[in-house]
């Protein structure tokens, strides 16, 4: 089952979920099922950073693999992959998104059985909307979950399809929230350091609540703290991210010091 993209190539440093279809001596042939189906090529010296003996050792043919885009030649109709290249949280994530996509693509599909539409309806009249207006579908639908079907209403999905997919979403999906976290080191001389730090969190966590996202604090080791941010929508998400920066780095400013706050890779 192929998800459906509107762009006819992926981008390169983008992860996706491949078919290995056919291993040759020099590399391996797959289908790129998180994108459109279309193939691509994976080098033996793309699969691994030491040398590869025997390619059957690394990769089998029929299996599931994340991988990385490294090239793309349209003029050739040609993606090179690599498996080396894509970390190990970077294969989690691309997991991740590309079962996300999957049940939004089951769930859509019930609906869209039951209107009589194709699959490439269900993709154009209601998946990239919904991404469109959200950033991604799988969000769009647990939003709907918690504000009711004015969600889907806003991203001009039409009455029948609202109709026909909201008592859906209310079975099959459940309410889940995404993370970003940073490294946060702060200091403050003399007495009462400590307290001030405690006001600093204190009053970031009431800012999250403004927001609608829970932050966490917690203590790593002095003068390091890990900050965590959750939300239902990614791409929100890392907007309030930055504005979260901002606002820290202004507060402590005023309170005599500096933070400095560094992005965690997930």
């Amino acid at each position: 089952m192929a998800i459906l993209r509107r762009e006819k190539y992926p981008y390169v440093g983008m992860g996706v979920v491949a078919t290995v279809e056919k291993l040759e001596e020099h590399g391996a042939y797959v289908t790129i099922d998180s994108f459109n189906g279309i193939r691509g090529y994976l080098p033996i010296n793309e699969i691994a950073s030491g040398w590869v003996k025997n390619i059957h050792d690394y990769v089998k043919e029929g299996r599931k693999i994340p991988l990385k885009v490294i090239m793309v030649d349209p003029s050739k109709g040609q993606i090179v992959l690599s498996l080396k290249k894509i970390s190990a949280g970077e294969q989690e994530k691309t997991y991740s998104d590309w079962n996300k996509e999957k049940k939004v693509e089951a769930i859509v599909m019930v609906a869209a059985k039951a209107l009589n539409k194709k699959k490439e309806d269900a993709y154009k009249e209601v998946i990239w909307p919904l991404k469109d207006k959200y950033g991604d579908a799988y969000s769009a639908l647990t939003l709907a979950l918690k504000e009711g079907d004015s969600a889907l209403k806003n991203a001009n999905i039409s009455k029948a399809w609202v109709d026909a997919l909201y008592p859906l979403i209310q079975k099959h999906v459940k309410t889940e929230n995404v993370t970003i976290s940073f490294k946060v080191s702060l200091f403050y001389e003399g007495k009462g350091g400590i307290n001030k730090i405690k006001s600093a969190f204190s009053n970031l966590i009431e800012w999250g609540k403004s927001k609608n996202v829970l932050i966490k604090a917690s203590y790593l080791s002095a003068p390091n703290y890990l900050i965590k941010i959750e939300g239902s929508n990614y791409k929100e998400l890392e907007s309030i991210s930055q504005e979260m920066k901002d606002f820290l780095t202004d507060y402590v400013k005023k309170t005599g010091t500096t933070v400095s706050i560094e992005r965690l890779k997930s």
